[in-house]
């Protein structure tokens, strides 16, 4: 999923004509936290420089149910 997001990213900046800088400079993050987001690297990066890049193309996160038990559900199963 953070593949997409990333791809999301590159291509919507694209998109603007926008270059990594510029990107950064409205995010009022650096360059390289943009190239990393776009590399899929998300490594050093919290959820709040995501939402503040997909903000500037109109776009939010949004979190699905995988199927998986939580932690509550195994807990009362033991």
């Amino acid at each position: 999923m953070l593949e997409n997001i990333s791809e999301t990213i590159r291509t919507q900046r694209k998109l603007k004509g926008w270059s990594q800088q510029e990107l950064a400079d409205k995010c009022h993050l650096d360059r390289t936290t943009i190239g990393a987001l776009e590399r899929n690297n998300y490594n050093d990066l919290g959820i709040r420089k995501v939402e503040r890049v997909l903000m500037h193309f109109g776009l939010t996160l949004e979190c699905q149910s995988m199927g998986l038990p939580t932690l509550d559900d195994l807990k009362k199963n033991r």
